[in-house]
């Protein structure tokens, strides 16, 4: 999967036979080892990883590419897009979310080769959540992805999607679509967005001060209204994934969609 602008993404194989694929983004300025790593060595209420509570899972973590942050005073970083949260120049946002819808979607068909696009499930943190909630809004397949769980994060350009909201819920995916130059889809007369179907987990911290919670709870009312099956759940926590809570949320989540 690695070329000149991709690294290679960081798998965990799983340790039992493949039953399910688990594709998550890291946040700005760390990678998919660093973000898979400490990830995987965390435990739940049980004492368990996510790996132990479920042999047949593999993970892949994938790594963004370098390039300059605005936030950072055009330091270069892994990021997935370029843009302040709320402002900042919006070309830099498509030409990100284009380059990386790509490479994701791309990840997600090469999965589906393997287990199958009704076994994957993607989401991320942070940036990484961002950006695959709109991986999420951009997949239009005849078969939809087995669930989406994204932790601390918000919706790009979510003003504008809201703009384009229709109650079939085709807007968002159009509109998605062309913030990442992805051709036209085909509309035919009783296919609805294959991200309704997909069931979807968000988690935010009350009190995170770099993506305010106010974000998140935005976009999970965007994606309740286009009829999405959404589990939302807050935590006493800051900017990041609260353990072992949101772990145990996470776990009793994927029990259920993988069943």
């Amino acid at each position: 999967m690695a070329n000149l602008q991709w690294p290679e993404p960081f798998v965990v194989e799983p340790t039992g036979p493949h039953t399910h694929t688990l594709i998550l983004l890291h946040g700005r300025g760390s990678n998919g080892e660093r973000f898979g790593l400490e990830l995987l060595k965390s435990r739940t209420l049980a004492g368990q990883t996510l790996a132990e509570h479920f042999p047949g899972l593999k993970f892949v973590f994938p790594t963004a590419r370098k390039n300059r942050a605005v936030m950072f005073n055009r330091s270069m970083v892994n990021q997935w897009f370029d843009a302040y949260l709320q402002d900042g120049p919006r070309d830099t946002i498509y030409d990100g979310l284009e380059k990386t819808t790509e490479f994701i979607h791309r990840l997600i068909q090469d999965e589906a080769h393997i287990i199958g696009t009704s076994r994957i499930v993607i989401g991320g943190l942070s940036q990484g959540c961002a950006t695959s909630l709109h991986v999420l809004l951009s997949w239009q397949s005849n078969e939809p992805l087995l669930g989406y769980v994204g932790m601390s994060g918000y919706l790009p350009l979510a003003s504008i999607l809201d703009e384009c909201f229709t109650e079939d819920g085709r807007g968002l995916v159009d509109a998605a679509r062309d913030f990442a130059s992805l051709p036209t889809h085909e509309w035919v007369d009783s296919e609805g967005p294959t991200f309704t179907r997909t069931p979807m987990l968000l988690g935010h911290g009350v009190h995170d001060d770099r993506v305010s919670i106010l974000l998140g709870r935005e976009a999970k009312a965007l994606f309740e209204r286009a009829g999405c099956d959404i589990q939302w759940k807050e935590y006493d926590e800051g900017h990041w994934y609260k353990v072992p809570d949101q772990l145990d949320d996470i776990v009793a989540w994927l029990q259920r969609v993988m069943l």
